[in-house]
């Protein structure tokens, strides 16, 4: 199956593959926001349980402490009508001294007032005004004489102030009231909240609210006396109240006809839960997108490396064809150059024809290298390792080369150590290097028939540095158009107009065989091709 045809096969599968991932993905997504959800639920649920008891153990624990601060008022009242002597005329009590219980240390601050059956004011402490006024019709006061018993409850309807009446009693007759007066602005005990978040309300069961002195407006709301009543039914529960819900209990303070209302708003407690899950469901949320992100780079890697394993094999294949026509071809030029040297070996003697021999010996030089060239491009030989000397090879190649026509005009310039031993090819190596020295040797002369210099200079450099054998070719040429410098290794890329462009890669591979490495680098003027070989043989 070529390269081509295995395209739309390998892009169906991976749109297959990416499809299978992200359902995968949505899929763990799901199963991961599910998690924190049910947690958020079960977290809740439990916060609100135990807010809902708290709530109704805070009400019982303040409807106790107010009902026994108000039972004792009543047993103090009580006890004073006791205390008042043997006279049994409601004028003989008025005339006693009260004052011990309306003073700024007494039990009442507002004030406290002695009634007669009728309703009457018969002593008040601060004086009242309108001695006239009659409490008869009272609620307060028709349960006293009712029920014969201690009563809390307001003044009047819709009063802030209420009011503690005990019955005054001689031989079984109820002869007036004893009443204590209270205002909401006094500090009773369990009246105020002492939590946060806590709202108190005391009134009584028609919807008077005693405290706190300034009530919040859903107190006085119709539909508040509807849920009143279903809070008295249960002992906690979630309600409305001013568009929030909160957690009320509504409590029969004992010993009185009150009840206390304690509601509390439950975002606070809450708040943390929310934080939380949604700080879970972002963190979840990030990990998702970032997944998606990275699955996205690897799937575009993926199809980028594919893509370049499709041209590498084209590539492939189409330089293995290649070489194989090359090869075919280079054997049977070769077989010819080798008979056209052999004739002109024989003219080599007259003197006469030194210059056409000279020229027709480099010109079949030239197509001998190419056919050779081409030979190695299709048929790449296996490194022979022997010990050799660099230096000598090094020079042998400058002076096999200085037989080209062009080599007149170049001036090569040769430092060498006087011997630098090394295990390598020395075909390979001498190939290489007779590649870089006559590509250098070409570009001068191309470079001074254009008119860029004077004097055509090639330098080659042999040394030892850092355990390695260098060898530096170096030229004056100006260098090869920038946009091939990335693709100067490549087979068939070339600057020269009559150039095949297989020599620097041919080069190359015959030093990477060798464990060694070519580079190449710009200099001023020119272009610098570097060989880098080991001086003993890697271990395999």
């Amino acid at each position: 199956m070529s390269p081509s045809s295995s395209r739309p096969e390998f892009i169906h599968a991976e749109r297959q593959f990416a499809r299978s991932v992200l359902g995968g993905l949505l899929f763990l997504g799901l199963v991961a926001v599910t998690g924190p959800l049910l947690s958020y639920r079960s977290d809740v649920a439990e916060v609100r349980a135990w807010h809902a008891h708290r709530v109704a153990h805070e009400a019982q624990v303040y409807a106790d402490a107010l009902g026994l601060h108000l039972q004792s008022l009543a047993t103090e009242l009580r006890r004073v009508t006791k205390d008042l002597g043997p006279r049994l005329e409601v004028e003989a009590l008025a005339a006693e001294d009260m004052s011990d219980l309306t003073t700024p240390q007494g039990l009442f601050h507002t004030g406290a007032m002695l009634l007669d059956d009728a309703g009457q004011v018969r002593w008040s402490d601060p004086p009242r005004q309108a001695s006239s006024e009659s409490f008869r019709n009272r609620p307060w006061f028709q349960q006293v004489l009712a029920q014969r018993a201690p009563i809390v409850d307001s003044l009047a309807p819709g009063s802030s102030s209420f009011v503690v009446a005990v019955p005054v009693e001689r031989q079984g007759r109820l002869v007036g009231v004893l009443a204590g007066l209270l205002d909401a602005a006094e500090g009773l005990p369990g009246g105020r909240p002492v939590g946060e978040n806590l709202e108190l309300l005391v009134l009584n069961r028609a919807g008077d609210v005693f405290l706190p002195e300034s009530p919040p407006r859903w107190a006085s709301n119709p539909s508040f006396a509807r849920t009143l009543r279903e809070m008295l039914a249960e002992s906690s529960m979630p309600v409305t109240l001013a568009g929030r819900e909160v957690y009320a209990s509504a409590t029969p303070v004992p010993g009185t006809e009150l009840v206390l209302v304690l509601a509390a708003d439950e975002s606070p407690f809450l708040a943390g839960i929310h934080a939380r899950v949604l700080m879970q469901l972002f963190v979840i949320a990030l990990l998702q997108v970032g997944t998606l992100v990275l699955f996205g780079f690897h799937w575009r890697r993926v199809y980028a490396l594919f893509l370049a394993m499709e041209e590498r094999t084209a590539q492939q294949e189409k330089m293995a064809a290649l070489g194989g026509a090359a090869s075919l071809i280079a054997h049977e030029v070769k077989n010819s150059l080798n008979g056209l040297k052999a004739a002109t070996g024989l003219l080599s003697g007259q003197s006469e024809q030194g210059l056409v021999v000279r020229t027709l010996s480099g010109q079949i030089d030239r197509l001998a290298h190419l056919a050779t060239s081409l030979l190695h491009f299709g048929r790449p030989p296996m490194p022979q390792r022997t010990p050799a000397d660099l230096t000598q090879l090094a020079r042998e190649v400058v002076e096999a080369l200085r037989t080209l026509p062009e080599a007149e005009e170049v001036q090569v310039e040769v430092e060498t150590p006087e011997r630098l031993p090394l295990s390598c090819d020395p075909l390979l190596l001498t190939t290489a290097l007779d590649n870089l020295v006559r590509n250098a040797m070409e570009a001068t002369v191309a470079a001074k028939d254009l008119g860029k210099l004077s004097t055509p200079t090639v330098r080659v450099q042999v040394r030892q540095e850092a355990g390695a054998a260098v060898v530096d070719v170096e030229d004056n040429a100006g260098g090869p158009p920038v946009e091939l410098e990335g693709r100067l290794f490549e087979p068939f890329v070339t600057s020269k107009p009559k150039g095949i462009g297989l020599g620097l890669a041919m080069t190359q591979q015959a030093v990477e065989q060798q464990g060694g490495s070519l580079t190449f680098e710009r200099i001023l003027g020119g272009s610098r091709f570097r060989i880098r070989l080991p001086l003993q043989e890697p271990n395999p």
